[in-house]
């Protein structure tokens, strides 16, 4: 496991020079499939970059179809982990959990023969009750999340409300990138261009909750400096760096703020192993601020429950999780962490494996209320059309840079039921690949 998310974070410290070095892609389609018939097949990473331009040109399904012309392409060990890695990533923007699952599982595909029994003294309880009771006395929680799991932010989401009542007023994101959006707070929601994951509509989500609830959003991984650096660590540690000092120097101009940080993977962690000082670590030494650190990554679901950590099956087992929980030891009230220390990470969340009860994960609907039922029984699509939901107000201003709220793929279904947030009118779409059309909706 540990070895799976150290590749990732390889790929993710490329993103700075990816994002600077977009294709011109009106034609990429053509370009880029004249490119794999002639033999000459990108490096494996540059297609983070292709398929955010075709995603801003020609839409979620003709990126996706894009990006598996170049699945046998590659042979390399270390190319086909990070097509696989491209692969998540975009399959998550479309909403096909199942099958950014599935190629994540071919990062780390072989069983976990181990078992584990959890002792008696051990309960679970509602994970948003925890952290909004250890939150309240807190100047500063992190999050981290995986960054092909829509489920992460669909639950910070869920958490912002409980975080504005306690006082938090600046939300910094990892992946907003403020020199390329900077009317984001202004405008109050995302656009294509807000930042590197903020495309998926669950980020998006977690976004536009912030902005109605108040919330300032912040970037702080900026790190631009060129570094050259062969020796373990020190290019990882100068970003990290550069995050906390950021951070820092908020704190110190905003010495009474409290502050929620959404990073990812290992960034949160407060105590190193190895000469890789992450973010949480060096925030905490230079500022003398201890953060809440939540994990979310250890204690999800993978394609298959055989693929799932022994911590995580016997969660399950035990305790039958039903909705996103902590576990607890009951006489001391510390948190159980898997694959960490306590002075590492202080709580970590265990999450239910996902229900599709309409067509698309359950998570993806938490708190909303107005349901909605569209009628496509005159409507020509194949399986795998992505059915998309807009806000009308921001499909009308963006155009192609507008952020759909929710998307999945299709199945063969005449009728699809929706749970959305209140208070807006939606644009239904279907995204074929190569053209869209629009669906009228009855509203219940």
């Amino acid at each position: 496991m540990k070895s799976t998310v150290y590749i990732i974070c390889l790929c993710l410290a490329n993103f700075s020079f990816i994002l600077k070095n977009k294709p011109n892609i009106e034609k990429a389609p053509v370009t880029f499939q004249s490119t794999l018939d002639s033999g000459q097949v990108p490096k494996a990473y540059e297609l983070f970059s292709f398929a955010d331009s075709v995603i801003g040109v020609h839409g979620y399904k003709q990126a996706v179809d894009m990006l598996l012309r170049y699945e046998s392409a590659y042979s390399d060990p270390m190319e086909k982990s990070m097509f696989n890695q491209v692969m998540m990533t975009y399959l998550s923007y479309a909403g096909d959990i199942k099958g950014a699952l599935q190629y994540e599982a071919q990062l780390s595909s072989k069983k976990q023969p181990e078992s584990y029994s959890f002792a008696e003294n051990f309960v679970i309880e509602p994970a948003n009750a925890v952290i909004k009771k250890r939150s309240a006395d807190r100047q500063v929680v992190m999050f981290n999340e995986a960054h092909h799991r829509p489920h992460h932010r669909a639950f910070i989401r869920a958490l912002l409300k409980d975080f504005y009542d306690l006082g938090f007023r600046t939300l910094f994101v990892e992946a907003y990138f403020e020199n390329q959006d900077p009317q984001l707070n202004e405008r109050g929601y995302p656009i294509q261009n807000t930042g590197t994951y903020t495309r998926e509509p669950a980020f998006g989500e977690m976004l536009r909750e912030a902005k109605k609830l108040g919330f300032t959003i912040a970037a702080y991984d900026n790190d631009t400096a060129a570094c050259e650096s062969t020796e373990p660590f020190v290019c990882a540690n100068q970003r990290e760096k550069v995050s906390a000092d950021n951070l820092f120097n908020f704190m110190k101009n905003n010495p009474k703020a409290k502050i929620l940080v959404a990073a990812g993977y290992a960034h949160i962690v407060k105590k190193s192993d190895d000469g890789w000082i992450k973010m949480a670590e060096q925030f905490k030494n230079v500022s003398g601020i201890d953060p809440l650190s939540i994990d979310l990554v250890g204690m999800s679901e993978r394609f298959t429950e055989d693929q799932e950590n022994k911590f995580y099956s016997a969660a399950h087992k035990q305790f039958k999780i039903t909705t996103p929980s902590i576990i607890l030891d009951k006489n001391t009230q510390g948190a159980f962490i898997a694959n960490y220390r306590q002075e590492q990470i202080d709580l970590q969340i265990v999450f239910p494996r996902t229900k599709y009860t309409n067509g698309y994960a359950d998570w993806l609907a938490t708190g909303y209320q107005k349901e909605i039922t569209v009628n496509l029984s005159k409507t020509n699509y194949k399986a795998g059309d992505l059915f998309q939901v807009y806000i009308k107000s921001e499909l009308d201003a963006e155009q192609k840079q507008a952020v759909p709220i929710l998307q999945f793929p299709m199945s063969g279904q005449k009728q699809q039921k929706l749970m959305l947030p209140a208070h807006n009118t939606y644009r239904i779409m279907v995204d074929h690949g190569t053209s869209k059309t629009n669906v009228e909706v009855g509203v219940k």
